[in-house]
Order: structure tokens, then sequence, then C-alpha cells
């Protein structure tokens, strides 16, 4: 297929095609479930409108990719968008690595596209599609410097700095595709070391100037709006560590890699595990298999640059552990780890199946993949299962909670005030954990906080309330009335209590609702 556009003419090869349909065909097998209902999590009550503008987090380009999509949670249009963009991103990485072989290419998307990291990223549904446009721009700005080698390097950098500025953890991404295109010249393409050092010196370049892209532009913004960063996950401590903190991030990132993969803590049975094990198998078999056939032990230099680039895979993947001691990974930080899974299917690319070896390897490699494929998928669906389990009990509790108010005569007539204190979790028993663990994902209620209750009532019950403050909640937990109140769902557990002094402190008229503690 062929057409026009700005005057050139545009082929849409059957690479890109074969890259989109598998995208959005797997896509919706994992997905659809979460596209197609409204499953908020403890975030959402914040975010009923808005993508969770988080300037002081440093992520000023998070407010400007949503207006992409709406103001709003909208599952599908986010979803949709977020497929779009996924998409878009398997068709650079198909160009990148020359992939042709259509069952591979299949292979790729699937296992992008289902991984956990998008698992994660659709529990947060309010901001998905700009983090999955933040990772799009990451791969986009290696791209154009591996495509336009001249004048690809500077809307490179502006490609990367909006991408951190999005979701600063999607600069690992950039730094895993420039190590795979490191591995791909030497091991693939037998590139003469001096030749690859002529050509990548621009990769470099670019990651420090879309880094100083967004500091500046960061500093901006904090200027322009007056605000100052946060001391969560140490994005106000980003710089230079000490070489023992070093050391610590390089401990962490393989731990924590391993630890995606499922094998942290060895073979214990469990199917993930299981599948990573066969894995890693392979990629070691395959790997030395490729080393012997193609004699890469001739050019010692350059099979030293691959294994070294093979090795900083873990430091790419989690390359914000060295940016700041404070730093916590979770799901949403880690799309990096999914390009293990590319390097291990680029190798069965150079696979041609003439020999029995080859065949027998390729075989494995692909059934192993189709068999991590399948589990993701199911995996992300009783992911969503999770979350369907939360909506409907904190749903039932906050309906609950919101009948006994409204039973008492005071509500509404003398006060619309509600102090909650405690947490009432509702677990669920013997429900399996998801291995891996995957942030945003519980079947827990998400109600921890008391403006939870207060968002739900207002947005799905359409009952508008206030939050008790802080100096009202300490005293009136002091109290003896609230020591002598049973624990929710106990039937005096939503109780009023008049306004007057509790324990030094004036509190208005309230309705209190005791929690387990």
């Amino acid at each position: 297929m062929e057409f026009t556009l700005f005057g050139k003419n545009i082929i849409l090869k059957k690479e890109w095609k074969t890259a989109v349909a598998a995208t959005w065909v797997i896509g919706l097998m994992a997905h659809a479930y979460r596209f197609f209902n409204f499953l908020p999590i403890w975030d959402s009550m914040f975010n009923f409108q808005g993508v969770g503008d988080t300037f002081y987090l440093g992520r000023w380009g998070l407010h400007y990719a949503g207006l992409l999509s709406s103001k709003f949670d909208l599952p599908w249009v986010n979803g949709m968008l977020s497929l779009c963009y996924i998409s878009l991103t398997m068709i650079l990485i198909v160009e990148l690595f020359e992939m042709n072989d259509t069952l591979l290419i299949v292979l790729t998307a699937g296992v992008f596209v289902s991984f956990p990291t998008v698992v994660a990223s659709f529990a947060y549904m309010y901001t998905a599609d700009p983090y999955m446009l933040a990772f799009l721009l990451a791969t986009a700005s290696v791209y154009l410097v591996w495509r336009f080698p001249k004048l690809g390097i500077f809307p490179a950098m502006v490609c990367l700095c909006f991408s951190m500025a999005t979701y600063q953890a999607y600069v690992g991404t950039a730094v895993i595709l420039i190590l795979l295109l490191i591995v791909k010249q030497y091991a693939f393409e037998r590139l003469h070391f001096m030749e690859a050092v002529r050509r990548d010196w621009k990769y470099p370049v670019m990651l420090a100037g879309g880094a100083v892209l967004y500091f500046l532009a960061q500093k901006i913004f904090m200027a322009r709006l007056n605000y100052e960063l946060s001391s969560y996950q140490g994005v106000n401590a980003m710089g230079m560590m000490s070489f023992g903190e070093y050391k610590q991030a390089l401990k962490r990132s393989v731990l924590q890699f391993l630890e995606l993969l499922g094998v942290k803590d060895g073979f214990d049975r469990q199917i993930y595990t299981e599948i990573h094990f066969l894995l890693l198998g392979l990629f070691a078999a395959l790997s030395l298999y490729f080393v012997i056939k193609k004699q890469l032990y001739h050019k010692p230099l350059e099979l030293a640059a691959s294994v070294i680039a093979v090795c900083l895979l873990p430091v790419g993947a989690f390359l914000i552990n060295f940016t700041s001691p404070y730093v916590t990974y979770h799901t949403l930080m880690e799309m990096g780890v999914c390009f293990f899974y590319l390097l291990m299917l680029l190798l069965l690319q150079q696979l041609n199946g003439k020999e029995r070896v080859e065949r027998f390897l390729r075989g494995c490699g692909i059934a192993a993949v189709c068999l991590l494929l399948y589990h993701n998928v199911v995996n992300s669906n009783i992911a969503y299962y999770h979350l369907n389990l939360s909506y409907h009990k904190s749903y039932a509790i906050a309906a609950n909670i919101l009948d006994r108010m409204e039973n008492l005569s005071e509500f509404g007539s003398v006060t619309t005030k509600v102090a909650i204190i405690g947490d009432y979790d509702a677990e669920t028993m013997d429900l399996p954990a998801l291995k891996p663990d995957i942030v945003g994902i519980s079947s827990q209620s998400f109600l921890n906080v008391p403006y939870h209750y207060v968002s739900l009532w207002n947005y799905c019950f359409g009952v508008q309330t206030c939050v008790a403050t802080g100096e009202e909640l300490e005293a009136v937990r002091a109290s003896e009335e609230f020591y002598n109140m049973p624990l929710y769902p106990a039937k005096e557990s939503v109780r009023y209590f008049e306004a007057r002094e509790y324990n030094g402190s004036y509190v208005d008229s309230m309705i209190v609702i005791r929690m387990p503690e």
C-alpha cells in the first residue's frame, strides 16, 4: 500500500501492518476487560477529571500529553490512544532492527503490549495514554538518530526531553535500545569496532542533550509556576551519587531485573518462574550457538562490546536508580525489562533454520515466547478481575456507610462533615497473588483515606460531603466517646458527634465512622 504525505510517497510495509495488527489484536485480548469497564483504583479518586498533573515530580509534560485525549478518565479513549502509541512504537522497533519474520514480529508486538508495565499503566488509566506516548517518544529519539544520522539528533533530543517530562523512567527505554543496537552492529552486522564507534558517538550526545533540555525546561516551569520538586522517589535529589551509592544502585537494579522476570528467589514452581527459567536457558544456548557459528571469538573486541552491552541491560532498564539513592522502582517504571525478550527474538531471527540444531532452537524459542505471551494475556485479565473485585467492594462499603449516615437525622440538616478513622481492607481469602506483582493491582478496597469516600460519594452517588481536618480527627480519636465505639461494620460504628470541645480542642459537628486500625 502506498500514499502521499507532504509531497512524499509513503509505502506501508507488510511488516508495519503486521506489527500494528498484532498490537491491536493481542492488545484487545489482554486489555479489553479494562477498556470496556470502569475499574477505578485508589488514585482514580483524585483523578476523575484530569491526567494526574504532577509538575512537582518533574513531569511538566504530562499535562500537555494528556490534552491529546481528554480531561476525564475515559477507559476506551485512553486505551485506544495507548494502543495507537504502542503500535507506532512497534513499527519503529521493526525498522530499527530490520525485522522481516512475520511470526517474530507478531510475538514482539504481543510481548510488549501484554507486558506487566502496560498492565500497571492501564490500572492508572487516566494517565495511561501519556505514559505510552512517553514510550513512543523515547523510542523515536533513538530511531531518529539511527535513520537520519546527520540532522536527526536535534529532533531526537526534543523527543527524549518530552518523554522524560511525561515520565522520567522511559529514558531507560532509549538507553536499552542503544545497547541493543550495539549488539546488532557487532554481533549481527559484524561491523568493525572503530567503524561502529564513529557511527554511535551521536547516541550518548543525544542522551545528554535530551537530559539537558529536560532540566532546563524544568527550571523554567518551576520558576514560572512557583513550585518546588517533591522528595517523592528522590526527584529533588537527582544528580551525582557516591561510589557506594552507585554500587547499591547496581545491586538493586540486578535484583529488580530478576524479580520482574520471576527468578529472583530461584525456581518456585510457578508457571511464570518456570517460563523464565526456560527462556534464560534458551537465551544462553542461543547466544553460545551464535558466537560459535559466527566465529565471533575471532573478533574479541567486538565480542566483548556485545557482552558488555548485554550485561548492561539491567542498568539501562533501571537507569533512574543511578540518579538518586531514594528511588524505589515499581512496575510502572520497568518497561525496559521487556527488551530482554526482544533480544531473544532478534537472536531467533538470525537462525535460518537450515540445520537441525537451528530448527530445534528456533522451535523451542518460539514455543517458550508463545507460552509467555499466553501467560501474560491471561495474567492481564486476572489483574483486571482483581480490580473489578476491588471496585465492587469499595462501592458496597461506600454505599453501606452512606446509607447509615443518611439514616441519622443530623446528616444534611446539621452537618455534612465526615471523619473516617481507620482502614477497612475487605480482603478476599484464598485469592492467589499475581506473579509478578503489579503496582496498582489489588483486590482489596481502595478506600484508604477519607477523601476516597468523599470523592466516590460525590461522583458515583451525587452526595456532597466534606472531610474533617487533621486536628479534628486527632481530637475525636483521643475522646472517650470514640474509644467506646465498636469497629465497622458493627451497628454503632457510624455515629453523630455534636459540636463541642473534645480533649481541649473545639470540634465542629460531624459524622464519625470508626474503622479497624
